[in-house]
């Protein structure tokens, strides 16, 4: 009994030891803000998936624990991907990008073209292992990020005087770009497309050049917008209701009610009536207009907050890096979650076309959670080298 006390005491003390250790390596070695407003947003996040989701799941799944259940299994991948993104060194994802992109390449293909991409809702966006749906929108993404910042660090003047090297690097990076939008993913691959634009500006491109290549994007992404009949749907009822006074579009219209019903204070957590089937995808697309229902004013605003003390860290961390790649690539990162969370609170409070774009950290969606995590936790590993000898940013405002 005596052996059986000391062991069980020795274990505690040694988890005890380990718990201590991984809290000295991250505590005060990067931006500790960056990671709590990562967490507080995440951990808002389950809640709201829970309580906006509640319906839905009953009507599909049988059980209003189905949705909440599958968002907090993603979260413990989400959380492993925040590890990796913290602690593994930022020049593997240089050194495995192309075969990455391959991979990716080849994954989207199959998932267009073959039974492991399953058909949802008229679109082929997930490719499918068996356990789990993986949305291949939100890894192109973060690969096309990695690519250019790569080939930008390694040509300091391939974005600088386009030539063909210059054409073959951004055709490569547009292949996950061109698949994406054939899932129809318009508006995903229009946020890669913004991303890499970004990625390609801060990485020597003069604003001339940067015009002419978007000018030249437009007759293409007029065509794609005005494809699909739904596509022309929703822009004509946008446009329409804000310049000749027509009725919006019935998610805006919902979602602005579900405001309007959380007043300042809102109804209460789980008190709101909008995820009553009244919101199309109440836990994804729209559950902004949830937290502006149940929590109100206050609790829009706070989930705002948190967001903007995440982009202002983010900003911090990229402005004080003194390597190009680790600029590129955490520019292209902090981009897209800030990018990601202004539309879909754009569209939610009705000064955007809907969308169909998760809020991150906050909406239902496994690889959407997990990426965010892993982008914070990159952009956190970038924190722990910060430099105040040189700064990008300082750059290319000078350019401007």
């Amino acid at each position: 009994m005596r052996a059986r006390e000391i062991s069980l005491k020795n274990q505690q003390q040694s988890f005890s030891h380990r718990l201590s250790s991984l809290r000295s390596r991250v505590v005060g070695q990067g931006d500790d803000m960056l990671i709590l407003s990562c967490l507080v947003l995440t951990a808002l996040g389950l809640v709201m998936v829970y309580s906006a989701s509640v319906y839905v799941a009953e009507k599909h799944f049988k059980t209003d624990w189905s949705i909440f259940f599958r968002q907090f299994r993603f979260l413990i991948i989400g959380f492993l991907a925040l590890f990796a993104g913290m602690f593994v060194d930022v020049q593997v994802y240089k050194k495995w990008i192309k075969v990455g992109m391959v991979v990716l390449v080849v994954m989207m293909a199959l998932q267009l073209f073959t039974p492991l991409g399953p058909v949802i809702a008229n679109t082929r966006r997930w490719f499918n292992f068996g356990i789990f749906k993986l949305q291949t929108s939100d890894l192109a993404r973060c690969f096309v990020v990695v690519f250019l910042a790569k080939a930008l660090a390694k040509e300091p003047d391939l974005a600088r005087r386009p030539n063909l090297r210059f054409w073959m690097v951004l055709g490569f990076a547009g292949v996950p770009i061109l698949l994406t939008n054939l899932q129809p993913d318009l508006s995903g691959s229009l946020m890669i497309a913004a991303v890499a634009g970004l990625v390609l500006f801060l990485g020597g491109m003069s604003f001339l050049n940067t015009a002419v290549i978007g000018s030249l994007a437009v007759p293409g992404v007029v065509y794609l917008a005005l494809r699909h009949p739904y596509q022309i749907r929703r822009l004509t009822e946008f446009i329409g209701s804000r310049f000749s006074g027509e009725r919006m579009e019935y998610q805006t219209l919902q979602s602005l009610i579900g405001f309007g019903r959380g007043g300042f204070l809102g109804v209460g957590l789980g008190q709101g009536k909008q995820k009553m089937l009244f919101l199309p995808e109440p836990h994804t697309d729209f559950i902004f207009s949830i937290v502006g229902e149940e929590l109100g004013l206050i609790g829009a605003a706070a989930v705002l907050g948190a967001f903007i003390v995440l982009g202002i860290r983010m900003i911090r961390i990229v402005h004080k890096q003194s390597d190009r790649f680790s600029f590129l690539l955490g520019s292209g990162l902090a981009a897209s979650i800030i990018l990601f969370a202004m539309v879909n609170m754009g569209v939610a409070i009705g000064l955007l076309p809907v969308t169909g774009l998760p809020l991150p950290f906050i909406s239902s969606g496994g690889t959407n959670l997990i990426v965010s995590l892993w982008s914070v936790g990159v952009l956190w590993n970038l924190s722990r080298y910060s430099s105040l000898g040189y700064s990008g940013l300082s750059k290319t405002a000078n350019r401007l």
